[in-house]
């Protein structure tokens, strides 16, 4: 019998971390497709870890489909792989027999210039060891991918391909050529990884330019970083990068009193919508992507667990209402942290708020602002960004949910959300 899987199993932050790789790969809108097709809500009890669900969380069901599929997804994020057949130290060293004459330098330079083939169950422990749970259960859906569709193995006429069987990935044969037949780096750079490295360049003296011709914005057209950053995101929505989400489901969250959620529940479904949807009054609307420090952007996050981080303190008096939002219709979303978390511009848009910061116009949002109108400007519905105020440092996919920001000319008026459902509310 399969197990339920809710958002407080190990399980399911793993496949979070999954999606997370996936993304990376640019296998994120296939990701959410399965991840989706899988989720329900209902009052439940967790066969997993007993949790007590309410009947408006979100939990997994039908295990082995699911595994199933994401293993298949995820091999696909293999596909520089070849079968190892000991061709290229021939081909290698029937090249150097035709430049060196010295029996002796044969070993010496095959071993300093030739990339190395490693075992199938090696390189998938390599690039997944962030999930050894799921591991155990997607391994054999990704071998299998692997021989229909990777390796090219006859499944009807020749022995599969197994854990044990060496490969060669397309970066062993990159190191071969660079070392030995001298190709220029730049060659085999992949377009998006060739318009993302830009961001490694910007200096911090860069940044607090920008920053300063973003609060007088007349001078950005003449600002060489903007200008460069806003070629970047049009070239990766040109190079369609970014994950297209459908039917997906979020979780958003309200401070509320008892009286509040009293009315709350006296709702209709279009007056939920608006409460769920707009702004509370008097909060300040900079927010961290809104463009032009208005609400234009809404807000929310895949696992519910989260949204009290992303709240001020509560008040005794007061109760954390989750809302559960379901989008009906396509947006392509870019993932932030392809920014590289290890840039300047990346640590920048992404520090928590200064506390002491009483400015309306709030310092920390500046760049972010800025980015977010970019991102907009080049065709994009939203982004997908890690929360700035919970992070796991252990973790190599940090373990914490992934937020969206959707855009919106003004969140006040909710045209733009006519595809957005309001399935109902519970309280934390």
């Amino acid at each position: 019998m399969d197990k339920l899987i809710c958002e407080n199993c190990e399980l399911d932050s793993e496949i979070n971390c999954l999606g997370r790789y996936l993304i990376d790969n640019n296998l994120g809108t296939k990701f959410f497709d399965i991840q989706n097709s899988y989720l329900q809500s209902g009052r439940q009890i967790c066969s997993s870890c007993g949790s007590e669900l309410s009947s408006k969380e979100y939990f997994y069901e039908n295990e082995i489909e699911l595994f199933n599929k994401l293993g298949r997804i995820t091999a696909e994020s293999f596909s520089d792989l070849s079968l190892y057949d000991g061709s290229d130290e021939d081909n290698l060293s029937y090249d150097i027999g035709e430049y060196f004459s010295e029996p002796g330098e044969h070993p010496e330079v095959l071993q300093n210039t030739v990339g190395s083939p490693m075992s199938i169950g090696d390189l998938i422990d390599e690039r997944l060891d962030f999930i050894p749970c799921i591991l155990t259960y997607i391994e054999p859906a990704i071998l299998s991918y692997l021989n229909e569709n990777i390796l090219g193995i006859d499944l009807d006429h020749e022995a599969p391909a197994d854990n044990n069987t060496d490969v060669l990935t397309a970066e062993s044969k990159d190191f071969t050529n660079r070392n030995f037949y001298g190709l220029n780096t730049d060659e085999i750079t992949s377009a998006i990884d060739d318009l993302v490295s830009y961001v490694y360049t910007i200096s911090d003296e860069q940044l607090t330019r920008l920053k300063k011709d973003e609060i007088n914005d007349r001078y950005l057209d003449h600002n060489e970083t903007y200008k460069k950053l806003r070629d970047v995101f049009l070239g990766l929505y040109n190079h369609n990068y970014g994950v297209t989400v459908n039917d997906k489901k979020l979780y958003r969250a309200r401070l509320m009193d008892n009286s509040g959620i009293k009315r709350l529940k006296k709702c209709e479904k279009e007056l939920l919508k608006n409460q769920a949807l707009t702004p509370p009054v008097g909060v300040p609307s900079q927010g961290r992507w809104n463009f032009g420090g208005k609400p234009t952007t809404l807000y929310a996050s895949d696992k519910c667990n989260q949204l009290p981080r992303e709240l001020e303190e509560a008040s005794s008096d007061k109760k954390v209402v989750i809302f559960n939002l379901e989008t009906n219709k396509p947006r392509c979303l870019m993932p932030i942290s392809l920014l590289a978390r290890q840039s300047k511009l990346y640590s920048m848009l992404t520090e928590p708020v200064n506390k002491k910061d009483s400015k309306k116009y709030k310092q920390q949002y500046v760049l972010s602002n800025l980015i977010g109108k970019i991102i907009l400007n080049s065709h994009y519905d939203g982004i997908i960004y890690d929360p700035t105020i919970y992070k796991d440092s252990d973790s190599k996919y940090n373990d914490q949910p992934m937020n969206y920001a959707i855009f919106n000319s003004d969140v006040n008026n909710l045209d733009c959300f006519n595809d957005i459902t309001v399935n109902g509310f519970f309280c934390l």
